[in-house]
């Protein structure tokens, strides 16, 4: 079998047939660029630019240089992560060992070619439609069906893309590649169905909503009242009403959110975390309950032999090269166990074993560094290990068959005194696999007549180092830990105990939960799940999720699939099956546990971050709406122009949430998102609106001066809005009052030097008075609503039934 020749490869390349990955891990610079520029609200920017520009306001047109620095920085910032990412995607690209030119080359799956000749072996996922032409294969077909049936496929039969290889060897040739297989299809639809609501893009994409409902007909309902109610000019009419809808569009918003998750995701890859779905940084921050598999995730999902023991029976040791003899006290076992004879004995019929056995899992791996093949003794067939059977061996010329495998699954007649002394070692967390002999020769792979227990290889999974300190992370979070795996549950549990693990002791046998209201019960109450298949994994992480938990799944095995993407945030080792590393949202590349903390940690980072910030672009955008509304139905004008609001908005909004953004704040989150954030700039916008409502109303009555009331309401507004910043940023460490402050400094010094250019003028002494009742008592009054809103909110969680507030946000949220 020679494969394709180099020359037929390029025809192939050149003609387009091409296994082209159609899913990228990241959008394309051209998306980038799209995505950051043509918005909705840089349209709408747009048109007031134009309308400012035509009736010759040009210094009002200040606001689009805000706009295109915005966009800027967030283009700058999503390609700088883009390349990053897509550095650290390469090392987790899936690899295919094909045929050509009548060798082996291992090539990035998206190289490959029509007719390409693949080999498929155990755990492998298959790259492409594939025609097996020689050897067999089982199949796991769950990402297409979702069933994890293992399907077996012989000579001639077809493969799925998407499907992985459970057990067997086989050389395949590609009949589909790219869009016309199922690789693609199957990868989009796995990371779709994995992209459950995020609450942070919800609660966003309510406030835009709304935003986008109300701005457009408030813009002309303003401009209607200015221009044929009022009587003003034309020019002045546009002029108050781009600053009207100016006001109203939270233009950092969209921006900062971005730019916050893309940074989120480029600390993470830095430490050599992918994020592939860049959202579940929030969910994971979010997460209550955590589903660990066991191997890989727990342990390196490696094991090592930690002792051979002989097996002593009624006073009787049976050792491979003697004959049995007394040994009735414990003594008398240890005493065989350090005998040379018995060492040797075992050592010699493991090595032969490890010769002619040729599976490859983890515990034929520990088995072969502990007993190193050897060839002297004839060997007349081999017993392949086999998942129905449980066991392997072999059987010599004139020594007999010598077994290897779990004990029930050697004796099944219940050899007792056997099974008490295996079960003692599993709650130790030893893995015990019996080394049996007998001297007739085994007919096939059936058991001989005659088998006695030789020895007892003892072995244990490997724990990770950083087990430990992870799991003590989570569970000072509150976050509850299940520990899932196939493995028997009292070796998993004893496993977890050495991990650190609390709540050992309640453990279970999922092979007796048969109805889902055990498993509902199950998940309520136990920590370690033993004996668990895919499906039941799946139903567990669905059971959680229906008693209102947000859960997350690690795993990196064939096995770990289904729940992996059933769960609202995945997690797999860079180690583990191609299966699992294509579906899950966070991929850790150099498997490495310990790096769940900082995944945690920054995806709490980055929503309390856009959370505080998001409540200062939305105090802008509800007083401007509350403020248009009365100027609307009780004003004579617009109380701002547009350069005065770019200067409040950078000072009070855009300049210090981007620095308060670069803080560590590691603080629990909670559900809350959206109450949090109206709770923050309600009190704010309704005060502000209030104060420079009344300024308007002694202008219009008293002083009848526009200069006077642009000036008035740009001290009070800017005054304000910096008291909103220490109120939602308290407490105050010295970071933030640097910042806040130095604000407030920069913010009144403009005021002074460009007074001019932002059109203020000076105000008489009863405005002055005025001015400073309104600025001192402005702040007292944001912190009275804010805990009286608090009080309202913490009132309406004790009700039974949601109170009014907590309703109207909930609907708005949906």
């Amino acid at each position: 079998m020679t494969g394709l020749t180099d020359e037929q490869v390029n025809e192939r390349i050149a003609e387009g047939k091409v296994n082209a990955d159609e899913n990228p891990n990241t959008r394309t610079y051209k998306q980038i660029v799209r995505e950051n520029t043509l918005t909705f609200f840089n349209f709408l920017n747009l048109v007031l630019l134009v309308l400012v520009l035509m009736v010759g306001s040009y210094k009002n047109a200040f606001f689009v240089c805000i706009i295109i620095i915005n966009t800027l920085i967030g283009i700058a910032q999503e390609i700088r992560a883009k390349k990053t990412i897509d550095k650290l995607a390469i090392l987790t690209a899936r690899k295919s060992v094909v045929i050509r030119e009548g060798q082996k080359w291992t090539v990035p799956t998206e190289e490959l070619v029509l007719d390409d000749v693949v080999c498929l072996k155990t755990g492998d996922q298959v790259p492409a439609d594939a025609c097996i032409l020689e050897g067999s294969l089982e199949v796991n077909e769950s990402l297409l069906t979702g069933e994890s049936d293992n399907l077996p496929k012989s000579e001639g039969d077809e493969l799925f893309s998407g499907s992985f290889v459970t057990s067997g060897e086989a050389c395949c040739q590609i009949i589909h590649v790219g869009k016309d297989n199922y690789a693609a299809q199957i990868t989009s639809e796995a990371k779709e169905f994995k992209r459950h609501n995020s609450e942070l893009k919800n609660s966003l994409n309510a406030i835009l909503k709304v935003i986008s409902i109300i701005i457009v007909p408030l813009g002309a309902l303003l401009f209607y009242k200015q221009y044929y109610i009022v009587g003003d000019t034309f020019r002045d009419s546009v002029v108050s009403m781009v600053a009207g809808v100016l006001g109203m569009i939270p233009e950092g918003l969209v921006l900062l959110t971005s730019v916050a998750l893309t940074l989120g995701a480029l600390v993470l890859a830095n430490k050599k975390t992918l994020v592939q779905e860049l959202y579940c940084i929030e969910t994971l921050a979010r997460v209550d309950t955590l589903c660990l598999d066991k191997t890989g995730t727990i342990t390196e999902g490696t094991m090592c032999v930690e002792r051979v023991e002989p097996y002593v029976s009624t006073g009787r040791v049976e050792t491979a090269a003697t004959e049995p003899e007394s040994a009735e006290s414990p003594e008398a076992e240890e005493q065989v166990q350090t005998d040379p004879a018995f060492t040797d004995d075992i050592d010699t019929i493991m090595g032969n074993m490890m010769y002619v056995l040729k599976d490859q899992n983890a515990t034929i791996d520990a088995l072969r560094k502990r007993f190193p093949a050897k060839q002297d003794m004839t060997l007349e067939h081999v017993i392949p290990f086999s998942s129905d059977r449980k066991y392997s061996g072999a059987v010599f010329e004139e020594k007999g068959t010598y077994l290897m495998g779990a004990a029930q699954f050697l004796f099944p007649e219940d050899n007792e005194e056997l099974t008490e002394k295996c079960q003692a070692y599993a709650e130790e967390g030893l893995r015990v696999l019996v080394l049996a002999h007998s001297s007739q020769n085994a007919e096939g792979t059936e058991l001989p007549e005659g088998l006695e227990p030789l020895a007892l290889m003892l072995l244990t999974d490997v724990i990770r180092e950083e087990a430990p300190d992870t799991l003590a992370f989570f569970d000072s979070q509150e976050v509850d830990l299940k520990v899932i795996s196939g493995d028997d549950p009292v070796t998993v549990a004893a496993i977890a105990r050495r991990a650190g693990l609390k709540n050992t002791d309640s453990y279970v046998d999922a092979t007796t939960l048969t109805t889902e209201e055990e498993l509902q019960d199950a998940v309520a109450q136990y920590s370690v799940f033993g004996r668990v298949t895919p499906q039941q994994k799946k139903a567990m992480v669905q059971a959680l999720q229906s008693q209102g938990h947000t859960v997350a799944m690690t795993g990196d095995g064939v096995n770990d699939v289904l729940a992996l993407k059933e769960a609202d945030c995945s997690i797999a080792m860079a180690q583990g099956s191609d299966a699992a590393k294509n579906i899950a949202n966070v991929v850790l590349l150099d498997s490495n546990f310990a790096s769940m903390p900082h995944i945690v940690n920054q995806g709490r980072r980055v929503v309390n971050n856009i959370r505080t910030a998001a409540s200062m672009f939305l105090i802008k955008t509800m007083f401007s709406v509350m403020l248009s509304l009365l100027t609307i139905f009780f004003g004579n004008a617009y109380p701002f122009e547009p350069i005065q609001m770019s200067l409040i908005s950078a000072c009070a909004v855009g300049i210090p949430t981007f620095l308060l953004a670069q803080e560590n704040n590691y603080e629990k989150i909670d559900h809350t998102f959206l109450r949090h954030v109206f709770i923050n700039a309600f009190p704010a916008a309704i005060t502000i609106t209030f104060c420079v409502f009344a300024v308007m109303l002694v202008c219009q009555n008293v002083y009848h001066s526009m200069a006077m009331l642009n000036t008035a309401c740009v001290l009070v507004t800017g005054w304000n809005y910096m008291a909103a910043l220490k109120t939602v940023y308290a407490p105050l460490n010295t970071y933030r009052k640097v910042i806040i402050y130095g604000m407030q400094f920069i913010f009144f010094a403009a005021a002074v030097i460009f007074q001019k250019l932002l059109s203020l003028g000076s105000l008489d002494f009863g405005m002055i008075i005025l001015v400073f009742i309104l600025m001192t008592f402005a702040p007292v009054l944001i912190d009275v609503i804010t805990v009286w809103l608090k009080g309202i909110y913490a009132r309406s969680l004790d009700q039974e039934t949601p109170g009014r507030f907590t309703g109207f946000i909930d609907k708005l949220r949906k």
